[in-house]
């Protein structure tokens, strides 16, 4: 894939968009100089024809660097479109398989809708039935570990009306079983190599790669973008996994040279609030790591800590304002690009998006819990993020506020009153301006060192 595209690209610039629900979006980068030279966004037309909005992006395009360049820069394309990728994982444990096969399905890009751990119960099976997924994963069991209930799972799914591709990452004991029943089911199935091999290992590229072909061969097409393919030359990834990416690259820095070191970004948007970080994964100092392991790249998403569609959950999350506030969540909940008009609205957006960063950011960190009797001094669930020392504001509370700065403080942890709290307890913020994040993830593709300037110019102090 990525040689077709530099044999493509004879010219210095790439087209990159990203297809949303609500707008498609586009930069155009010069890979020469290593800066983008314009972009442009427009209302998104997937839902009826993908490539009208691509049509003016193009012509944005082509306005900035002519049509004989145009003509022959690389176009490549991301999309978070109709939802973005939704996603079912079942598993044994929350706290080991469950845990893996959500990390490796938000680092594929999706959107998980449902969690089933345990023997699988026919309230499950009918919930996942009914649900609007688009892919389901199926983790449990080390290799040559638990094989009962794993199997018994896979033969309720096999006898279910779910028609959506199975992905089984479990047990590998039992994968030619799964094989042989699921193909007598008539089920589309992929099966991929255990998500957690043994204790402690986690082998997640195998699972995000195959979501990501499914995403490629498949999703792309159901949510309206087949009418587009011609006039790209890749849609390579969800956009989540292109902001993940460029998170990656800018963490790392391109092959041989330095990129800024553990990192987190904080994401907060209308329908969910996303945090991606970069580090390690290690114990914490006295501290034994328990459940599955961290990759060095992750993201979760809290759907229930969006600033507008989720509102009333953030709030109730949040604890009470002090204001009588129904009025607001309510003309939020109708409109959802509702920006803030009145002096009380300003207060409640304000507050939101402060406890829409305080909450998720917790959520995605590691904790400890101290231990009695023992030379242990402290068990660790997730990741210590602890070392971080850069944490990046995205998104339009962050950006557009005139306070991301004072929002991102609230990642920060107070070391006497949150002990057992994994995050930094200092670190020096940076804002996305220029919204850039998707199209590094995409310019990376095919050229890592001009994405990773791209994303260092970008970024504000």
């Amino acid at each position: 894939m990525k040689t077709d595209l530099k044999d493509k690209t004879g010219s210095r610039y790439a087209v990159l968009v990203d297809f949303g629900s609500t707008y498609t979006k586009m930069a155009v980068a010069d890979r020469t100089e290593h800066r983008i030279v314009a972009t442009a966004h427009f209302p998104s037309t997937v839902s009826t024809d993908a490539s009208i909005a691509l049509s003016e992006c193009y012509d944005a395009a082509k306005k900035a660097i002519g049509s004989e360049e145009f003509h022959r820069a690389a176009k490549i394309a991301s999309s978070s479109a109709a939802g973005g990728l939704r996603m079912a994982v079942t598993g044994l444990s929350r706290s080991l398989s469950i845990q893996a096969g959500r990390s490796a399905a938000f680092g594929a890009g999706a959107k998980i809708l449902r969690t089933c751990s345990g023997l699988l119960s026919d309230e499950d099976i009918k919930e996942l039935t009914n649900l609007p997924i688009e892919i389901l994963l199926v983790t449990g069991g080390y290799d040559h570990g638990n094989r009962t209930t794993l199997l018994a799972n896979c033969e309720k799914l096999a006898a279910s009306s779910i028609h959506v591709p199975i992905v089984f990452a479990g047990n590998c004991d039992i994968a030619q079983d799964v094989r042989r029943m699921l193909t007598f089911a008539g089920k589309e199935f992929y099966i991929v190599p255990n998500i957690l091999p043994a204790v402690g290992k986690v082998n997640s590229k195998p699972v995000e790669e195959i979501i990501r072909n499914l995403f490629l061969s498949r999703i792309v097409n159901m949510k309206g973008l087949d009418k587009v393919t011609g006039l790209l030359d890749e849609v390579v990834m969800p956009t989540p996994k292109a902001v993940l990416s460029a998170c990656e690259l800018l963490s790392l820095g391109p092959e041989g040279k330095g990129g800024l070191g553990e990192l987190m970004i904080v994401d907060v948007g209308g329908a969910t609030t996303d945090i991606h970080s970069c580090a390690e994964p290690r114990a914490y100092e006295g501290a034994k790591l328990l459940g599955a392991g961290n990759a060095y790249t992750q993201r979760t998403v809290e759907g229930d800590l969006g600033m507008r569609e989720s509102s009333d959950t953030l709030l109730a999350e949040a604890g009470p304002f002090g204001k009588e506030i129904k009025a607001v969540i309510d003309r939020w909940h109708e409109n959802h690009e509702a920006l803030p008009e009145t002096d009380l609205e300003a207060e409640v957006d304000h507050y939101l998006a402060k406890n829409a960063v305080r909450i998720s950011a917790r959520r995605h960190a590691g904790r400890i819990e101290p231990t009695v009797g023992s030379t242990i001094r402290y068990v660790q669930y997730g990741k210590d993020l602890t070392g971080v020392r850069t944490i990046i504001g995205t998104g339009g509370p962050l950006v557009f506020s005139g306070y991301g700065k004072e929002l991102l403080a609230e990642v920060l942890r107070d070391p006497d009153r949150e002990p057992e709290v994994l995050l930094p307890a200092e670190a020096g913020f940076l804002l996305d301006e220029d919204y850039i994040f998707f199209a590094a993830g995409l310019l990376r593709e095919i050229d890592e060192e001009a994405a990773f300037d791209i994303l260092c110019r970008s970024l504000r102090v």
